[in-house]
């Protein structure tokens, strides 16, 4: 049960928020530290690059996390001059405070973990009305059609995720994945099992994440929404925009990085968000 849900909130971050249902940088988009007991969270990346003058940073999303995340988040985005997302809406469609999705749109998973942990999600916080705000994806038409085009290579990505994972035994640290005791404290009577869950969990996001960027390669869904936001970037580019910021699920961002570099730009730095903060 673990495993399948870890696994869905991974894909979580690969997919659109509205779910229509490459070698790795530097540095990795999401990360979960734990150095117990006062300094456990998960955090999410700013990956910075530069050519010459011109500065765009990567900045990883993650679809459910703290509200507190997404308000400092909202403030960062707020600054660039022009701020790239993901969204799979029509072209120039108007946008609400919570971009166009609905309850109804939102898998039962992810409302159970929202609401299981406590955290919120992206499109309850974000407000996408912003001036600076420019759409960077495709549209629900293009993206249908796309998935029945390459649907062999959306299902090889997710077999191949879910074959790297079964072969992990251990986590980054060398512990043993899910020992006894992790699931005692998670699932077992007494104690904060919520908060053992959302660690256990947050721990797989990021290793599970690590895994499927390193040894996955980019898959076609991911490759042709990096295009979009790519070409999208360009246009602003041209038009004389010197910092722009691309705001994208984490796991395109070993794509997008690997898209920037050949357009000679270059990793300068990465700065981290904590999106849960699992101390209590």
């Amino acid at each position: 049960m673990l495993k399948r849900l870890a696994l869905l909130l991974t894909l979580t971050c690969a997919l659109p928020p509205l779910a229509i249902a490459a070698p790795p940088v530097a540095e990795p988009a999401i990360r979960y530290v734990s150095q117990l007991p006062d300094n456990v969270h998960l955090d999410t990346a700013i990956l910075h690059f530069k050519r010459g003058n011109v500065q765009v940073d990567l900045i990883a999303a993650i679809h459910i996390a703290d509200a507190s995340y997404y308000h400092k988040l909202q403030r960062r985005l707020d600054a660039y001059p022009k701020l790239l997302f993901e969204l799979v809406a029509a072209d120039g469609q108007q946008f609400t405070r919570t971009g166009v999705r609905s309850e109804s749109g939102l898998s039962s998973v992810q409302i159970w973990l929202r609401d299981k942990l406590h955290l919120t999600f992206q499109l309850d916080e974000i407000d996408y009305r912003r001036k600076n705000f420019v759409h960077a994806d495709l549209s629900p038409d293009v993206l249908l059609s796309h998935l029945k085009s390459h649907w062999t290579d959306t299902l090889g990505m997710v077999l191949r995720f879910a074959l790297l994972d079964a072969a992990r035994s251990t986590n980054a640290d060398g512990s043993m994945r899910f020992f006894g005791s992790d699931l005692r404290a998670a699932l077992g009577p007494g104690g904060d099992r919520q908060l053992a869950l959302k660690r256990m969990l947050a721990r797989e996001l990021a290793e599970m994440g690590d895994v499927a960027s390193a040894k996955s390669g980019s898959d076609a869904l991911i490759a042709r929404r990096n295009e979009a936001a790519i070409a999208a970037l360009q246009a602003e580019l041209q038009k004389g925009c010197k910092r722009a910021g691309i705001f994208y699920g984490g796991a395109h961002m070993p794509d997008m990085a690997r898209r920037l570099q050949a357009l000679g730009f270059g990793l300068t730095g990465t700065e981290w968000l904590v999106a849960w903060d699992l101390r209590h």
